[in-house]
């Protein structure tokens, strides 16, 4: 039990606020992503919850010149309503994401500005 303990002090001493970040939920469905745009900082989460109806996803865009090309992480994969995917943002900048499953449509484009 003292080793337990030991070990869990060392690894709480040893986690950084960006590996400790916020978690901010986008809703998905057909009618588009709920919101649309956040604002998060280097380390947070973003985590999107699929309510259907259908199978949708969420997919890297290559830039917002072209967002519905698709390019790297996130990449959800196909999602079922109910199901959820979460990406964690290691880098500064601005993200285009977009449902690749339902097509790109203007409510399914959505920017992450990470600072």
């Amino acid at each position: 039990m003292r080793i337990l303990l030991l070990t869990v002090a060392f690894l709480a001493a040893f986690v950084t606020p960006a590996e400790a970040g916020a978690v901010h939920v986008v809703t998905v469905t057909p009618q588009g992503y709920q919101p649309l745009e956040l604002q998060i900082k280097v380390g947070d989460r973003v985590k999107w919850v699929f309510k259907g109806p259908g199978v949708q996803n969420v997919r890297k865009g290559l830039d917002p010149a072209r967002p519905c090309k698709a390019t790297g992480q996130p990449n959800s994969g196909p999602r079922e309503p109910g199901q959820s995917y979460t990406h964690r943002f290691t880098r500064s900048g601005r993200v285009t994401v977009f449902d690749e499953v339902t097509g790109c449509r203007e409510e399914l484009i959505g920017t992450i500005h990470v600072d």
